[in-house]
């Protein structure tokens, strides 16, 4: 079976995000991709969308980001990955204040918000905020967001495999986590793309269909905070073998 050749990767860009404003990972295969000289994989468009500020639901109300940072400071998980969120970009009389802000979304990941984990996975993987890049960490991330119900997490690690981002690439992988994605709402075009791409290869796509239930089962009933990695810093590349103080 002839190798893959390497594909053109586009950086992350804005995405809709239903908490947050987040990204999904881009990615686009080559001309040459796979031998089977097929076109590129256009990149997919993708738009921003503002963080809700105000929420009355999931245990926490307040009515305007006074309220909301009083919620954070007394320690609701919500309201510190919301106001972690602000103060990551600033706005809102909020001052932009990146440490912080950093440092709240953790906390939130710590306390099982799949959003905030989303939120660290995406700095993981571009490296921003003050936050190392480590494309590694950033799937853990990913994979507890996707614990907690994110779909675009599925899609991002289906991303990364197909990419090689913090991940040895598989065209086989990246297809069962694409249509997990999918199923759970983040949209079909980056599927069909890659089933279009492999199209020659039959064996990857039903190793990918066979991967897609084996995920979908090993994600029920699962909570974010177990898949998060150790509590390490995150303005360093988390390395394994080193003791941690």
């Amino acid at each position: 079976m002839p190798a893959p050749s390497t594909p053109m990767v586009a950086l992350q860009t804005p995405l809709p995000c239903p908490r947050f404003w987040s990204r999904r990972i881009r990615f686009a295969l080559g001309a040459a991709v796979l031998a089977g000289g097929g076109a590129a994989v256009p990149a997919r468009a993708a738009e921003s969308s503002g963080p809700v500020l105000v929420s009355r639901t999931g245990g926490g109300g307040w009515a305007n980001v006074k309220e909301l940072e009083a919620a954070a400071a007394k320690g609701n998980p919500k309201a510190e990955a919301q106001f972690g969120e602000l103060l990551l970009r600033g706005g809102e009389g909020v001052a932009k204040n990146e440490a912080r802000g950093v440092a709240l979304l953790e906390k939130a990941a710590r306390a099982g918000q799949a959003p905030a984990a989303f939120r660290i996975g995406m700095l993981l993987m571009e490296g921003e905020a003050g936050v190392a890049k480590d494309p590694a960490r950033a799937l853990d991330y990913f994979r507890a967001a996707a614990a907690g119900g994110e779909a675009e997490a599925f899609f991002n690690i289906g991303a990364a495999y197909g990419s090689a981002r913090g991940v040895k690439r598989s065209y086989a992988e990246a297809l069962g986590w694409l249509i997990v994605a999918r199923e759970r709402g983040a949209g079909a075009g980056a599927e069909e793309n890659l089933r279009a791409q492999i199209a020659r290869f039959p064996a990857w796509i039903a190793t990918g269909e066979r991967r897609a239930k084996e995920i979908a089962a090993e994600f029920k009933d699962r909570k974010v905070t177990e898949f998060l990695p150790p509590v390490a810093p995150l303005d360093a590349v988390f390395d394994p073998l080193k003791p941690r103080l």
